[in-house]
């Protein structure tokens, strides 16, 4: 279902949430409908547009923090995007010249309010619409990405929409569900340098062999950038995240996290997040062994006798 038929046909919902074939809750539906109730509920009237993957955590990461050699900088100003655009104001009909509308990055994945939604959904439609101008300024200029900009640079360049980014604490996580960092868990891009040279995580992580490829849409084996299979050893670092969400999982995989996820909350005030187990990948490592066909290791044994 689009996100324009979805906003014309079903005015009544709170939040449209985009997600991939891959990825699993980590709550029931239930309780994701009840932390998004717009008038009471800690995610209400907040737009998610990244993830904690983004430089910037939960808010989107502008093309200037990143440094000037890295590609998500880079790459933009080499097929020259304007930095100022000019369009319709699709809440009051007046016609904007030059406005600054700096890049944002953000992800393809995302959690969205209605009203956001049927703003960029009307800004779209008018042809000299913000989202109209943005969209036509992107593909004019064949830039790479553009399903991890559009959204966060419409969001962050909307003053009715700004103020809905989520608000954060010193460390990180939610203002107003401290116990989140992240909309979606997920491994990506530790075991290759980001934007400063740094390394993120020095964990190990699920490889793919080439016979599950048949299982997993064809995957092969993991890559440096991920984003990586999630499975047991992983659900130390999900419960920590606080998220909603994780990708990516498959049965083919780790099958354990399938029969897992979704939890439901515990008796008391524990919350969903403290019945999953404190599971963590072991400090120095583990490397799974194929089973071993004992016909097949007697003749082995033999051969390397005859030597």
């Amino acid at each position: 279902v689009s996100t324009s038929s979805s906003v014309s046909s079903s005015p009544s919902w709170d939040v449209f949430i985009n997600l991939s074939g891959d990825t699993l809750p980590i709550v029931t539906a239930s309780r994701i409908s009840q932390l998004f109730e717009p008038s009471q509920g800690p995610l209400g009237n907040t737009n998610f547009v990244t993830s904690a993957s983004c430089v910037t955590g939960l808010i989107p990461t502008s093309i200037y923090d990143f440094p000037e050699h890295t590609m998500k900088r880079a790459h933009y100003f080499q097929h020259h995007i304007p930095k100022t655009l000019s369009h319709v104001d699709s809440t009051t009909g007046e016609w904007k010249k030059d406005v600054e509308t700096p890049i944002y990055f953000g992800s393809q994945w995302m959690a969205l309010t209605h009203d956001f939604a049927e703003y960029v959904i009307r800004s779209l439609d008018h042809p000299n619409g913000p989202g109209a101008v943005l969209k036509h300024t992107l593909i004019e200029t064949e830039v790479l990405m553009t399903d991890e900009t559009f959204f966060a640079t419409m969001l962050m360049n909307s003053p009715a929409f700004r103020d809905t980014i989520p608000k954060l604490n010193d460390d990180g996580a939610l203002e107003r569900f401290p116990s989140m960092y992240s909309l979606r868990y997920e491994r990506m891009d530790e075991n290759a340098p980001n934007a400063w040279g740094e390394y993120t995580s020095s964990e190990p992580l699920y490889d793919i062999p080439t016979k599950f490829g048949e299982v997993t849409g064809g995957e092969g084996p993991a890559k440096p950038w991920g984003p990586y299979f999630l499975g047991t050893y992983d659900l130390g670092s999900i419960k920590e995240s606080g998220a909603l969400f994780a990708r990516k999982v498959s049965w083919a995989v780790d099958s354990n996290l399938v029969r897992m996820l979704p939890v439901k909350s515990g008796k008391g005030e524990s919350s969903e997040w403290d019945e999953l187990p404190d599971i963590w990948w072991p400090e120095f490592g583990v490397k799974i062994k194929d089973p071993f066909v004992w016909g097949k290791e007697k003749r082995e044994d033999e051969e390397d006798e005859t030597w």
